[in-house]
């Protein structure tokens, strides 16, 4: 069995959410509706979507945690090189934490997102 994990984000703003990934990801927009886009790079997906979206589990999530996007889940990828994309967090203007070399063997460089996702990057370290 094959299988792909692709987050959908709800974010509040579309277009500031975008060109944020762009630049501390590094993704690339490959569909993109009013509400809605999906951004890639090579092994990671990323969906986000906004409060307008008329897709029904987002209604129903909306519904469920209040009208605003709340974070509520970190995201942990792991990478080959955590000084390259701590190089791409400091060109974007992104606010960082680390690198910090991790008890369990891995050097972990952090940040938030506009609505407050938590995105980690680890590189295992020899």
């Amino acid at each position: 069995m094959s299988a792909s994990l692709n987050p959908d984000l709800i974010v509040s703003d579309l277009e500031r959410s975008v060109k944020f990934y762009e630049g501390a990801l590094g993704m690339k927009p490959v569909d993109r509706m009013t509400f809605f886009a999906l951004l890639e790079r090579p092994g990671v997906k990323l969906m986000m979507e906004t409060t307008e979206s008329p897709d029904p589990t987002t209604k129903g999530l909306l519904e469920r945690q209040g009208k605003s996007p709340r974070a509520t889940v970190n995201f942990w990828v792991i990478v080959d090189d955590v000084a390259s994309e701590q190089s791409r967090l400091k060109g974007a203007a992104v606010a960082f934490r680390g690198p910090v070399d991790k008890p369990y063997g891995y050097r972990e460089v952090s940040f938030q997102d506009p609505d407050g996702y938590t995105w980690t990057l680890a590189q295992k370290l020899a």
